[in-house]
């Protein structure tokens, strides 16, 4: 079987989503889960966004002129992240898959500005774990995606004042303030997605302050994610995530999801509290130890 490791562009984006959905799926038959259900064109922003900040880091397997698998890996200031690896159930076993993340792992380690290489996945794909694992790519932090409606939203035992947040605009004086905020918990900056986010039509990104300055941003999207969250003080993160969804929820938005890193008690406890439940599992894995878990809430995924 030849195959054709190149670069992508504009048009395999669409082959590349399919491949993405029908890997996930089989993953999820085998596993007795619901299957996925991911809109294209809802998320063409996202593969836009990746294919265009990632420089070279969108590669995509051909055979015969299909898309068998791909793989998308950013640098953001020192962390180097594979966001995606899928192969096509067809052509899962025939080593595209290996050969993807080789190639990426390469560029990883002949990237002078990367000081952490890092990945993402499902707590029970071990060939993607010990695959990680064996390069140098450990587990280090569980990340729980909780999922809750407004028909099941409870009251926490203590109540817990949502602390007032400011819509924040796309400028310099923002960015600078969120990747100040970011290089404290996160370790790394990022402004390239915020940017992203901030000017994405369907999120919105709050700033939060206390005692004169800013203490922490969340953003929230109009299907109910919640993420990315960072706060300056762990004191503070219940509040933001009140906040966060009272605007939800009176914007019409009736179901919510959080992925929550395990560090994280304050997020964790009070999303319990409020009648959320765990839908899945995934581990952070990185060649060293990075970012303050415990004050932070991820984005989707693929951008961490």
């Amino acid at each position: 079987m030849k195959v054709q490791y190149r670069p992508a562009d504009d048009g395999d984006l669409h082959p590349a989503h399919t491949a993405l959905v029908d890997s996930l799926n089989q993953f999820a038959a085998q596993r007795a889960m619901p299957l996925v259900e991911l809109d294209f064109e809802e998320n063409l922003p996202l593969w836009r966004h990746l294919l265009g900040a990632g420089g070279k880091g969108f590669l995509v397997a051909e055979v015969k002129k299909n898309i068998a698998g791909f793989c998308c890996y950013i640098v953001r200031d020192g962390l180097w992240f594979l966001s995606y690896l899928a192969v096509a159930p067809e052509f899962q076993g025939t080593g595209i898959g290996r050969e993807l993340f080789d190639r990426a792992l390469s560029e990883a380690q002949g990237n002078q500005t990367a000081k952490v290489v890092a990945a993402y996945t499902n707590a029970s794909n071990w060939p993607s774990i010990s695959l990680y694992t064996r390069n140098g790519i450990y587990p280090r932090m569980p990340v729980l995606k909780l999922e809750g409606s407004i028909t099941n939203l409870c009251e926490p035992p203590e109540p817990v004042d949502p602390m007032p947040g400011e819509v924040a605009s796309l400028d310099e004086e923002t960015i600078a303030l969120i990747d100040d905020i970011d290089l404290e918990i996160r370790h790394f900056k990022r402004d390239i997605d915020h940017r992203f986010w901030l000017g994405a039509r369907s999120m919105r990104c709050y700033l939060f302050k206390k005692n004169g300055g800013t203490t922490g941003y969340a953003y929230v999207a109009d299907d109910g994610t919640i993420g990315p969250l960072a706060a300056l003080s762990t004191d503070d993160i219940a509040a933001m995530l009140c906040f966060c969804l009272d605007r939800l929820s009176s914007q019409g938005v009736d179901m919510f999801a959080v992925h929550v890193p395990g560090e994280n008690r304050a997020a964790l406890s009070l999303l319990y509290d409020r009648g959320f439940k765990i839908q899945d599992l995934s581990l952070v894995m990185s060649s060293l130890p990075f970012c303050k878990w415990e004050n932070y809430v991820i984005s989707r995924p693929s951008l961490l």
